[in-house]
């Protein structure tokens, strides 16, 4: 029996690993979207990995932030979202960049998430930002953009639930609901909860009307027709001009969506727009993104199917008793293209 403890022989709870064909299936889903993002003249962005914790400021990022103190004092975060470093990006390094400013980035995030089958603090996220320029067309060309990346991937029978945040903040303007139970009700009608958006609003100011309209949110879906349904449920208020679909991060305010596929109980990504963000950091400009989670996506793909093959390209074996002419054996086949295992030990 090991005498290792735990902790030096497994992963914590939260992050991954992965190996081989595995890290290679990865990659190539990552080649393929980052080939759409090109494809429509968006510009990689590498952010850092932390950056002081204010920047995340916001109810729904602060919960899940993972931070520390720095060696000078400052308290620092991990990156929670790519959202907010890239709009403090746009509006310092690059405030002299004339606007539109479209960027991509493709890399791991880190969020607390309470232990739960299935829930990953450790994520990789690949999405882009439209910053500034016409609005309308900005919100058009991400939406095709997301929608290019689920066909390039072979993903089969996806959907885009597209909505409108101002649904959600005029049903219950005035409501009087505090900030903590305003977040878990916009949680539960996100995850289309009944019962739960019910346990919130019990014992609520929240007038009858607002709190039946709330209810619907949970169950409206569907193509077009359904936006006659919510004009008439809603006409009360202003969530009249808007659509019923939610997302939880708290800087989102107008177009929000989500994609879904069959296969996953859950979303494999989504975005919106938020034009209130870049002013926080100095430069004022509407905004609009999306992200695709690459962990939900190999899932998703693999539950149907359609998984690229990653398989290495078998290795051709050098050695030989002197050392010096197996060594340039081997770099004259890696310059013709070959794969080698060099030596004669070892194996997978």
């Amino acid at each position: 029996m090991s005498n290792t403890p735990p902790r030096l022989s497994h992963v914590p709870p939260g992050v991954q690993c992965f190996v081989g064909d595995e890290a290679r299936r990865r990659r190539l889903i990552e080649e393929r979207v980052v080939a759409v993002f090109e494809g429509w003249d968006y510009e990689e962005i590498i952010p850092p990995l932390y950056d002081y914790a204010e920047v995340f400021a916001g109810k729904a990022l602060s919960l899940k932030t993972y931070s520390f103190v720095g060696r000078d004092g400052s308290v620092l975060a991990l990156r929670p979202d790519f959202t907010s470093l890239l709009a403090k990006i746009a509006a310092g390094r690059l405030r002299d960049r004339p606007a539109p400013i479209r960027l991509y980035y493709s890399g791991e995030v880190l969020r607390y998430e309470p232990p739960k089958a299935g829930r990953q603090s450790e994520l990789h996220q690949m999405g882009l930002e439209h910053l500034g320029g016409d609005a309308t067309a900005a919100d058009a060309e991400v939406l095709a953009i997301a929608a290019e990346c689920l066909d390039r991937l072979g993903a089969q029978s996806w959907v885009l639930a597209v909505g409108h945040v101002g649904v959600f903040t005029g049903l219950l303007a005035g409501s009087g609901l505090d900030p903590d139970a305003l977040e878990r009700l916009r949680e539960r009608v996100e995850g289309k909860d009944a019962g739960g958006v019910r346990e919130v609003l019990q014992g609520s100011r929240v007038g009858p009307e607002a709190a039946r309209a709330v209810l619907r949110l949970t169950e409206l879906a569907g193509d077009a027709s359904v936006l006659g349904e919510a004009a008439r449920a809603f006409e009360f208020s202003p969530a009249t001009s808007a659509a019923g679909e939610v997302r939880g991060l708290d800087y989102y305010t107008g177009l929000v969506f989500r994609a879904y596929a069959p296969g996953l109980g859950f979303e494999i990504g989504g975005g919106g727009r938020y034009d209130g963000l870049l002013e926080r950091f100095g430069r004022p400009m509407p905004a609009v993104g999306f992200m695709l989670g690459l962990d939900r996506l190999a899932l998703l793909l693999e539950r149907q199917g359609a998984l690229p093959v990653a398989a290495a390209a078998a290795a051709e074996n050098v050695s030989g008793p002197v050392l010096g002419e197996a060594l340039k054996n081997a770099r004259a086949l890696r310059t013709a293209g070959v794969r080698v295992r060099f030596g004669n030990g070892g194996g997978r």
